[in-house]
């Protein structure tokens, strides 16, 4: 008999006794779950927060557009009245109705400026970011660069240049670029 209890396997009772784990803490159970509810609340807020973020930022980015448009738009009708102020005082248009016209042309450009409207600068030298060169004019005595004439009103909306002002602009000819060029053609010439 002694050789059938030394032969005897193990069965599986004697096995789960000897693997029996003490039952978990409903404690520490309730405590994990809590912390892990917690940090999904918080990413969540966390999102939302971020999504009214963004959600704000693209109406108010919706709503520069559309009022850029609408100023782009308006933009003719402000030359129009420039235009218009320009004739009026060249053929001697009655002073009621050229002061009628310059009425309504502040009034426009005051409801623009509000907008956030500027005019671009035309009194320094040539900038390609605020002007555009339709014309380039050699002249002496001149500033390389400076502008010559103003074609063209410019505006910008805020800080981005929603129209460039058209300009002539110039091209100094000193003495000693004319030489040069002199110069350079007998040079081509084989003189």
């Amino acid at each position: 008999m002694a050789d059938e209890d030394a032969g005897e396997a193990v069965t599986p009772e004697k096995e789960q006794d000897a693997k029996e784990v003490p039952p978990p803490d409903p404690f520490a159970e309730r405590d994990r779950r809590i912390e892990e509810l917690t940090d999904d609340l918080k990413r969540l807020q966390a999102e939302f927060e971020n999504y009214k973020k963004r959600a704000a930022k693209e109406t108010a980015e919706r709503s520069r557009a559309g009022a850029e448009g609408v100023v782009r738009d308006l933009l003719a009708v402000l030359d129009t009245f420039d235009k218009a102020l320009e004739d009026a005082e060249a053929n001697g248009y009655p002073a009621p109705l050229r002061k009628g016209l310059d009425g309504i042309h502040r009034q426009l450009l005051q409801i623009l400026t509000r907008q956030g409207l500027r005019e671009v600068g035309t009194d320094g030298p040539f900038d390609p970011f605020e002007h555009e060169a339709m014309m380039r004019e050699g002249r002496e005595g001149c500033e390389d660069g400076s502008i010559l004439e103003v074609y063209q009103k410019g505006y910008a909306l805020g800080p981005k240049v929603i129209r460039t002002a058209k300009v002539k602009v110039c091209k100094n000819t000193s003495e000693a670029e004319v030489q040069d060029t002199q110069e350079s053609q007998s040079d081509d010439r084989g003189e």
